[in-house]
């Protein structure tokens, strides 16, 4: 059995599975690498959300806990836990529970600090969305958080790489609605919008 996105078939083992590197022990380890504080072990997960034909099945339920945990350590300011979140949203894995997880992370991530590196990391991640037309449901939870991470300098490139598509000004104009909604008001924004296109002559 297989289950499709985009046209890809991926297998229902590996949608019900645990994506590389993302075991429960693999997450609590890095986030002691990067001097997290914040406790990620406890009680085993036991249900519910997992078949139970799945032959990852006890591994992918302490793995979806651990990253409800580092959800938890993004409000208790633990940098470490934010880190993680932002790998967790780049790897852009496609499974099981894996949008809702993200759209939580998004949500987490949009009430803390960041580092411009994880900012300009979190901006490109959303333009190659954008750019490839890649709009799970989580992109709206997205949004909201790439309001407060983008500079007007990097929506503008985007803005002129969309042009270069078909349909590209719409789109332009239908992303700058989302991200710059008022800019009068949004001051977390920053934002004047995108530039319009330039003219020759």
């Amino acid at each position: 059995m297989v289950w499709t996105y985009r046209g890809r078939a991926i297998p229902l083992d590996v949608y019900h599975g645990v994506p590389k590197g993302w075991y429960a022990n693999q997450i609590i380890a890095e986030h002691a690498q990067l001097r997290g504080t914040f406790i990620l072990s406890g009680p085993e997960a036991t249900e519910p959300g997992a078949p139970s034909w799945m032959p990852e099945r006890h591994a992918w339920l302490q793995y979806r806990q651990a990253l409800y945990r580092l959800a938890d350590g993004i409000l208790a300011d633990d940098a470490a836990c934010a880190e993680l979140a932002i790998r967790y949203i780049e790897l852009r894995h496609i499974g099981s529970y894996s949008g809702f997880i993200r759209s939580l992370l998004a949500r987490r991530l949009k009430h803390v600090s960041l580092s411009t590196d994880q900012k300009a990391r979190l901006h490109q991640h959303f333009a190659e969305l954008v750019k490839n037309d890649e709009r799970t449901e989580e992109f709206r939870d997205f949004v909201k958080l790439w309001r407060r991470v983008a500079t007007d300098d990097e929506l503008e490139t985007l803005a002129r790489a969309l042009r270069a598509k078909p349909n590209g000004e719409a789109r332009v104009q239908q992303l700058m609605e989302l991200l710059r909604p008022n800019p009068a008001f949004n001051t977390d924004a920053r934002g004047r919008g995108f530039a319009p296109p330039s003219r020759a002559g």
